[in-house]
């Protein structure tokens, strides 16, 4: 019978049929529809824009795994996110630590978990990954450097997959323990040196090393090495720390720059006789200065012209100093001569000091 106003049989079944096959996609989808990724490249991809956005949104906690690290606005929203009471932990190659990249050394100076990790017989640790919240990933070959952003072609996936992003929070929570044992001696030895160095002032460096020949706790024989490593140099304090050489900046480039008379050999000579670690006064006028959290302590100073003749480098004692400086300013200077310019770097100046500033 066809009455109006009815569902044929045939076309009910039909309906039944679509609805069936469309809760059956929902159900077995609904494992995998949670999880958003978005797949980034570089260069010029945002690659580095979404990593600080993830940074700036953190709120608990983000651990960073880099084979290096030289990214200074990537360290900069780090320190923001420290400041406001996020934990961060960042794994670092052990090679690294030797290179004294600017980036690292303000995250030591500003006392981040930094630890540094060996790869197994001679490898590197070659990780690159970073977990916000323990919610979202991010990975790929991206490393958290000016080149890959800029110049490298780089790949990276932020993902909020669950289970994807534990796996790699395991694989952290190990590497960051094999690392703490590098981190802690590493740090032990710093106490131990700045203990020595305590020591040497009051003269007891040696009767430091006969009293504790008979102890064996770690603690000594770190103490031990430390002070039979440096007694030498140790000894060196009582000494004024401070040698100066009085020499004008335009008589000394006459000696080491361009136009010098001496060959190589020579100049390397006379450097480390007479000039190397000494502290020097000049004055000249700021071409470039650090504003970023991480090189604030970087100050550019012409002497000849517009060129930047000499590269200083402040301690931190000195910021409140440096952060008035500005470019232009006709400074008087002082600090140790560091090393000598080449085609690619000026004359390095470190542990300076700014006596006068003329504007």
């Amino acid at each position: 019978m066809n009455r109006s106003g009815f569902i044929k049989k045939k076309d009910l079944i039909a309906i039944l049929f679509i609805l069936s096959i469309s809760t059956l996609s929902v159900l077995c989808a609904s494992s995998t529809i949670y999880a958003k990724t978005e797949v980034l490249f570089s260069p010029k991809g945002s690659i580095k824009e979404a990593i600080i956005k993830n940074i700036i949104s953190s709120k608990v906690t983000i651990d960073v795994t880099a084979f290096t690290f030289t990214a200074g606005d990537i360290a900069e929203a780090l320190y923001q996110a420290k400041e406001r009471g996020v934990i961060i932990r960042v794994v670092v190659d052990q090679t690294q630590d030797a290179k004294c990249y600017p980036v690292l050394e303000f995250l030591k100076q500003e006392q981040f978990d930094l630890q540094f990790l060996k790869g197994n017989i001679g490898g590197s640790m070659h990780n690159a990954f970073a977990i916000f919240d323990d919610k979202l990933l991010v990975t790929g070959s991206y490393t958290w450097t000016e080149y890959s952003e800029k110049f490298n072609y780089e790949n990276a996936i932020f993902i909020d997959e669950p289970d994807a992003v534990e796996k790699y929070k395991k694989e952290f929570e190990s590497l960051y323990n094999k690392s703490v044992v590098q981190g802690a001696g590493r740090m032990a030895v710093i106490a131990a040196s700045n203990k020595v160095k305590e020591l040497a002032k009051q003269g007891s460096v040696s009767n430091m090393i006969e009293e504790s020949e008979g102890n064996t706790t770690s603690e000594d024989n770190v103490l031990k090495f430390v002070a039979r490593k440096d007694i030498a140099h140790l000894k060196t304090i009582a000494k004024p720390l401070k040698q100066s050489v009085s020499i004008s900046f335009e008589d000394f480039d006459k000696k080491f720059g361009s136009e010098s008379k001496f060959d190589k050999s020579e100049k390397r000579q006379l450097w480390e006789n007479e000039y190397e670690g000494k502290y020097i006064r000049w004055t000249g006028r700021i071409s470039f200065r650090g504003f970023a959290v991480y090189d604030w302590n970087k100050i550019g100073i012409s002497h000849k012209g517009s060129n930047i003749d000499v590269n200083l480098r402040f301690d931190y004692s000195k910021q409140r100093t440096v952060m008035k400086l500005k470019v232009g300013d006709i400074v008087t200077y002082t600090g140790r001569l560091v090393s000598l310019s080449s085609a690619f770097s000026s004359y390095r100046v470190e542990d300076a000091d700014v006596l006068q500033v003329v504007r």
